[in-house]
């Protein structure tokens, strides 16, 4: 129990302002499924503690003083303020509110993250989740080991040991390129072709590293619209002014109707969420728990 002043924490107070609110210490002791004497003791050693009488015992009750009225007033507001604090961690804990940080580093953690979040959000409609951008792959950790965010989804290889770590599903990165005048472009695309195409880049995914980035800037390209806000590369791509590498999966959310073009030989990204398994939240678990089922359920799918 937490200490209010010398001598008082919750539990006397929770007692003190039941005995004034049935009226005596037989009926409190009654409401509190506590004995008569326990009570009785404790009151005494309140009034000790204090050293004002709190209770009245010259008649039949037991009636509170002038002290006793307003040591009452405050027991009310304490314990009022203390019942919300306990609701809003019980709220907390079972995910009812709550803010979960995420991090992320590209424009292809799009995909699992829109479905993770999307489906965490419908089990738990109060909790608040916020996801900001890490720029690199070392910016997302760097926000973890800040605390600045909880959860962090990274393009595989998994980072060292002094993480915890769990691998999402696979996803296929293709070219994004609204047909032109002249020859239909092939599908699959070799990536000796790539070369000969104007691209479109994110800054931001200019920045990423890892596997996918690496094999994307080996393929060449000309690179002629290099956007900081993805909105706009993607308006681009909608116009036929670039071609742009992305997620099929993301592709298929955020540019409907766009052709897709497969690698030869294909291109896959291997994303891993990441955190720290002593700073883990609730709202953390509770997202943890959600990759463990649609893990399962595509297993499942596979078999």
């Amino acid at each position: 129990m937490g200490r209010i002043l010398p001598g008082m924490d919750l539990r006397s107070l929770r007692y003190f302002a039941a005995v004034v609110a049935e009226g005596g210490i037989t009926q409190a002791a009654e409401a509190l499924y506590v004995s008569q004497p326990s009570l009785s003791q404790a009151m005494r050693q309140l009034e000790e503690s204090l050293g004002v009488p709190l209770l009245d015992r010259s008649g039949r009750r037991a009636v509170p003083t002038a002290e006793g009225l307003r040591l009452h007033a405050l027991a009310r507001q304490v314990l009022a303020e203390a019942d919300a604090a306990a609701e809003r961690v019980r709220q907390v804990a079972a995910v009812e509110v709550g803010r979960l940080v995420l991090a992320t580093s590209s424009t292809l953690s799009v995909h699992p993250l829109t479905e993770l979040v999307a489906e965490l959000r419908r089990r738990h409609h109060g909790l608040e989740v916020q996801i900001q951008d890490g720029a690199t792959p070392a910016g997302v950790l760097d926000l973890l080991r800040a605390g600045d965010a909880e959860v962090g989804v990274v393009d595989g290889p998994a980072p060292e040991a002094e993480w915890s770590t769990q691998e999402l599903t696979p996803e296929e990165v293709v070219l994004a390129v609204m047909p032109r005048e002249g020859a239909p472009l092939p599908d699959p695309v070799p990536r000796g072709g790539v070369a000969a195409l104007d691209l479109g880049v994110a800054v931001p995914d200019l920045e990423a590293a890892g596997p996918v980035a690496e094999a994307v800037s080996a393929m060449g390209g000309r690179v002629r619209a290099r956007c900081a806000h993805r909105a706009m590369l993607w308006e681009l791509v909608r116009h036929a002014s670039v071609a742009a590498f992305i997620g099929r999966r993301t592709a298929e959310l955020v540019l409907p109707g766009v052709p897709l073009h497969s690698l030869e030989p294909p291109l896959w990204r291997h994303p891993v969420l990441v955190w720290r398994p002593e700073a883990l939240s609730s709202a953390g678990s509770a997202l943890l728990a959600v990759v463990g089922e649609r893990g399962i359920d595509e297993r499942a799918r596979e078999g």
